[in-house]
């Protein structure tokens, strides 16, 4: 008994002497970590992804303000700023917190404290919030800009927004990802036709040159991280590239197959932003007592088809509503009903209705289903008003990266948005900086 007293006088001592704002910190992170590798499937659980933990949370948004196609990717220091907006169907006004996580160049959660990479107030206060005007699906419209006033980024990386509910950050909301960098290295683009033969009239190549700016790069091959990133698709995006060659203060990556994607095909496309009227690519409108109903016009599959340019957003996608005051708030809810015409079930994977509006996942809610009947797969999708783009993907058994092709069909030249990131792990720092970007389209160039 001496000896169990003694033991607890020294913890509790050395509780003390730790200091509680470093206790909560480390308690947080290991509580994380345990969370992410035990119980991962748990509702609960915090995702370092872009995450909705609540049935009742629709309409996830981050973009900068007024511009609803922009990335999620802050510059160090800057000036730009991202407005996380959602809608809560529950009906009851709540109260919602948010934080933020530093993450690891592949979204795992980093070893730095909140200390290190925030300033300000680490728990913050959903305050600006309203009520769904003369719509049938009533929601809460609730939204936060950031960086504010009251919390701000001090280092780069990948950071993850946390929003959980009565100040518990046991009760999850949702999860969005954005990155901020540091601008620090020019990265030079280089898109062109496959270089092997066989893919040269259906894939893209990325080939690129990274030239040393403000950061001082040591031992590249293993300090220096590149992801490439096609449209905002997460499941194919290219990774684990070393440098081809180094030159003085440049790193070249030129490859004939490791750094090619699918060039697909353009998105398809369809808008509601008013039930007055049939808009293209929409067969018919009807609703009930509790809600919308969107008839899609019947798809089919493009595989073999000829190549043809069309206006979109490459996947995107943008909440309105004809003639609204604040389309955030005005606009409805409707189930769509996307139909393919297909005359037999596929063996060996599942489709899905695929795009932003998926969080770029292969959602259950998005999974089409074969209609024997009818010859055709479809599926029904609770969306808020707006223009969508969307594919239908193949996701075969036991794979991850989707098959666009199957259904949709491959040509090189396909318009397509780009994103490279480049990560360098200081070996001075404890953490993997972010230290520059490049988006760049596959068409309009730079």
């Amino acid at each position: 008994m001496y000896i169990m007293k003694s033991l607890l006088f020294v913890l509790l001592c050395f509780c003390f002497v730790d200091g509680s704002a470093q206790k909560k910190d480390r308690k947080k992170k290991d509580k994380n970590r345990e969370q992410v590798e035990e119980a991962y499937f748990d509702e609960n659980t915090i995702r370092y992804d872009n995450f909705v933990y609540k049935d009742y949370i629709k309409t996830v948004t981050l973009y900068r303000p007024g511009l609803a196609i922009s990335s999620t990717i802050l510059a160090l220091n800057g000036k730009d700023r991202l407005l996380l907006g959602f809608d809560d169907l529950s009906g009851d006004i709540k109260d919602y917190n948010y934080t933020v996580f530093h993450c690891s160049s592949d979204w795992e959660p980093s070893d730095m404290m909140e200390t290190e990479y925030l300033s300000g107030f680490y728990d913050n206060y959903i305050s600006d919030y309203e009520f769904s005007f003369n719509t049938l699906q009533k929601y809460i419209h609730y939204e936060f800009t950031f960086p504010n006033e009251d919390v701000s980024i001090t280092k780069s990386g990948n950071y993850v927004l946390y929003v959980f509910e009565d100040n518990d950050q046991e009760k999850p909301i949702l999860t969005k990802r954005f990155s901020v960098t540091e601008n620090g290295i020019n990265i030079i683009p280089n898109l062109k036709r496959a270089s092997k033969i066989d893919d040269r009239d259906y894939r893209q190549e990325i080939d690129f040159n990274l030239v040393y700016g403000t950061v001082a790069v040591t031992n590249p091959y293993s300090n220096i991280k590149v992801y490439v990133q096609q449209n905002g698709r997460i499941d194919n995006m290219i990774t684990g590239l070393k440098p081809v060659f180094v030159k003085d203060r440049e790193l070249v990556y030129d490859f004939d197959e490791a750094n090619v994607f699918d060039g697909n095909n353009e998105f398809r496309f369809f808008d509601f932003k008013s039930f007055n009227y049939q808009s293209i690519n929409v067969q018919k409108y009807d609703k009930n007592d509790s809600t919308n109903l969107i008839y899609l016009k019947m798809d089919t599959k493009r595989t073999y088809k000829n190549y043809y340019s069309t206006n979109e957003l490459n996947g995107k996608y943008v909440i309105d509503r004809e003639n609204a005051n604040d389309p955030d708030v005005d606009s409805d809810y409707g189930f769509v009903h996307f139909q393919l015409k297909y005359f037999e079930p596929i063996q060996g994977g599942d489709l899905y209705a695929f795009g932003a509006f998926s969080d770029w996942k292969f959602k259950e809610e998005f999974k089409m289903v074969f209609n024997e009947d009818k010859g055709i797969y479809e599926v029904n999708a609770y969306l808020k008003q707006g223009y969508y783009n969307y594919q239908y993907v193949l996701l075969s058994d036991n794979k991850k990266v989707g098959d666009v092709s199957f259904i949709e069909g491959t040509h090189f030249e396909t318009e397509n948005d780009y994103t490279i990131y480049v990560y360098y792990a200081d070996p001075s720092e404890r953490y993997e900086r972010l230290i520059g970007v490049k988006e760049f389209n596959s068409i309009k160039g730079r």
